[in-house]
C-alpha cells in the first residue's frame, strides 16, 4: 500500500467518524458535555421512574413518558452511588433495550445488574433537550414490591373507584394510576394524585395526567381493563406497583341486559385443588350448545350472596374435565369467596346458585377410601363415609374408563350407588344410558360431597378393576 492511498484511507475515516451521529457509546462523553454541547438552555422534564422486576433484585426498569416527537431517547447512569446527584459529569450512557408499555404510551429500559446507583433519561424534542430528574435505584435495599391489593368500587358503572394502601412504607410521594386494555394493553388514561384513591375520570385530585386528549373515552361496558398504580418516592423510585384486572357490569346489570331471556338454572360447584390454599375449581355443567361462558366473583365472603350487583366478572382459565361432561375454572386466590358461573343457549340465560369458595375455611378434603361390592355382575356398587365435615347434603358420582372417557354422571343424597341402577339417583349429567362395563378392564370412580352452598368438602377418587 503506498503513503497515498494509507492518507487518503485515514482522511475518509476521519471524515466518516466526524459526520456519524455521536452516540456517546463510541465516542466517550458525560452527561455535562453532552448538555453543553446541545446549547441547550431549558432541560425540559421527563416524566421517569423506576423499579425491580417482581421477585428479582437483579433486573430494573427504567419507566419514562416519551412525548410525542421525542427522538434520540437515551438512558445515563452515574459512576458511583456516592455523589452528587446533580453534577451531571459524572453520569455516563449505558445502551440498554427498551420496549413499550400500555400500548406505547410509556417505554423502558431494561436494566440488569444487582447494584444500585443513580440514573436518568434524555430525549431531543423540538430541538432541546429534555431530562428527567435523577432517579435512585434501590433494588437491593428496598425493592419493589408487586401485588393485586387494591379495592374496586363501582358508584357507576363505568366510573370505577381505586383505593389502595401504602403497605407500611412512609416515603410514597406521588401515586401515578393507568388504565389500559387488558387484552390489547392500549392505554386508556394516565393519572397522577397524591392521594391514594383515584375515580374514573374525575379529576378532582388529579395533580398531573399525560392523556391526550385532556379527557380520555369513557369505559366500555363488558370490556377487560387492567389498573395499574405505581407508588412513588422523592427520588423517583417505585415502593409499590399494583395490578389488578376489572371488568365493567356487574351480574346484575348483566342480567338486566338480558332480560328478554329465560332464566334456567346452571349446575355449578367449587372445590380446592388437593394440597393447595391458593387454588380451587369451579366446576360447571356445560348443556349443548352452551356459550359465552362466564364467571362472576364477589370481593369477599362479608357480602349479601343474594345481591347479584356485589358479583364482577372475571376472565380466568377455563377447561374441559371428565372429558367434557363438565367444564371448570381454575381459580388461583387465596381469599374465600361467593361466586356464580352463567352461560346461554338460545333465548335461556343459565345462572348456577351462589358457590362460597372455602379454600381458607374449609379446604377440599382429597381421599381414596371406597367400598366396592361386585356381587351383582358388571353393576358394581359403591359405598362411602363422610369425611372430616359432615355437612354434605348430596354426591356426585363420576365414572370413567381407563383412558379417562366420560361414561357415567349421578347425583345421590345417599353415599351409595350402583352402576347402571338409578334407585336413589336424584339428578344426572350424562345425556345417554351409560355404556355396560367390561369384564376385567379398569375404571375410575370420582365421588364429590356438596355441602348446601355448593362448595365440595370430599373427593374420593378411586381405580378399580371391574369383575
Amino acid at each position: 500500500m503506498t503513503v497515498k492511498n494509507l492518507l487518503i484511507i485515514i482522511f475518509v475515516s476521519l471524515f466518516f467518524f466526524s459526520c456519524t451521529e455521536d452516540t456517546d457509546i463510541t465516542v466517550p462523553r458525560n452527561l455535562q458535555e453532552y448538555i453543553t454541547a446541545t446549547s441547550n438552555t431549558d432541560l425540559g422534564n421527563v416524566i421517569a421512574c423506576a423499579a425491580s422486576a417482581s421477585g428479582n433484585t437483579n433486573l430494573s426498569y427504567i419507566f419514562y413518558y416519551p412525548e410525542a416527537g421525542a427522538t434520540d431517547i437515551r438512558y445515563y447512569e452515574a459512576d458511583s452511588l456516592n455523589i452528587d446527584n446533580q453534577d451531571f459529569s459524572k453520569y455516563r450512557r449505558k445502551n440498554l433495550t427498551k420496549t413499550a408499555v400500555f400500548g406505547g404510551k410509556l417505554e423502558r429500559f431494561a436494566r440488569s445488574g444487582d447494584n444500585e446507583n443513580w440514573c436518568l433519561v434524555t430525549y431531543m424534542l423540538d430541538g432541546e433537550l429534555h431530562k428527567s430528574n435523577p432517579i435512585r435505584l434501590k433494588n437491593e435495599t428496598k425493592p419493589t414490591s408487586w401485588t393485586n391489593a387494591v379495592t374496586i368500587k363501582f358508584p357507576e358503572t363505568l366510573k370505577p373507584t381505586f383505593t389502595w394502601s401504602d403497605f407500611g412504607v412512609t416515603d410514597n410521594a406521588i401515586y401515578f394510576e393507568v388504565i389500559s386494555e387488558k387484552e390489547d394493553d392500549t392505554f386508556v388514561s394516565g393519572t397522577y394524585t397524591l392521594d391514594k384513591i383515584f375515580t374514573y375520570f374525575d379529576t378532582t385530585n388529579v395533580v398531573n395526567n399525560i392523556n391526550v386528549p385532556l379527557t380520555p373515552v369513557n369505559l366500555v361496558a363488558d370490556t377487560e381493563y387492567l389498573f395499574t398504580m405505581m407508588a412513588v418516592s422523592k427520588d423517583n423510585w417505585v415502593n409499590t406497583v399494583i395490578q389488578e384486572s376489572f371488568i365493567t357490569r356487574n351480574l346484575e346489570e348483566y342480567l338486566d341486559f338480558n332480560a328478554t331471556k329465560t332464566i334456567e338454572k346452571a349446575t355449578a360447584f367449587g372445590a380446592s385443588s388437593s394440597g393447595s390454599t391458593s387454588l380451587s375449581y369451579i366446576y360447571y355443567n356445560p348443556l349443548v350448545g352452551a356459550s359465552d361462558m362466564r364467571y362472576y366473583e364477589t370481593d369477599n365472603l362479608a357480602v349479601d350472596e343474594t345481591d347479584l350487583s356485589n358479583y364482577r366478572r372475571k376472565k380466568i382459565t377455563d377447561q374441559a374435565t371428565f372429558d367434557g361432561a363438565l367444564r371448570r375454572y381454575s381459580r388461583t386466590d387465596t381469599n374465600d369467596s361467593w361466586c356464580i358461573v352463567t352461560f346461554i343457549i338460545d333465548d335461556k340465560l343459565y345462572k348456577s346458585d351462589p358457590i362460597k369458595i372455602k379454600i381458607q375455611t374449609r379446604p377440599t378434603e382429597w381421599l381414596t377410601d371406597i367400598t366396592i361390592e361386585t356381587s351383582e355382575r358388571l353393576m358394581p356398587k359403591f359405598t362411602w363415609l363422610d369425611g372430616t365435615f359432615v355437612e354434605n347434603v348430596k354426591y356426585l358420582q363420576v365414572v370413567t374408563d381407563k383412558e379417562d372417557n366420560f361414561l357415567s354422571g349421578t347425583f345421590t343424597e345417599e353415599k351409595t350407588f350402583q352402576y347402571y341402577v338409578d334407585a336413589n339417583v336424584i339428578d344426572k349429567i350424562n345425556l345417554e344410558t351409560p355404556a355396560d362395563l367390561i369384564f376385567d378392564a379398569e375404571y375410575k370412580i370420582t365421588v364429590m360431597g356438596l355441602s348446601a352452598d355448593n362448595w365440595v368438602n370430599l373427593v374420593i377418587q378411586k381405580t378399580f378393576t371391574v369383575e
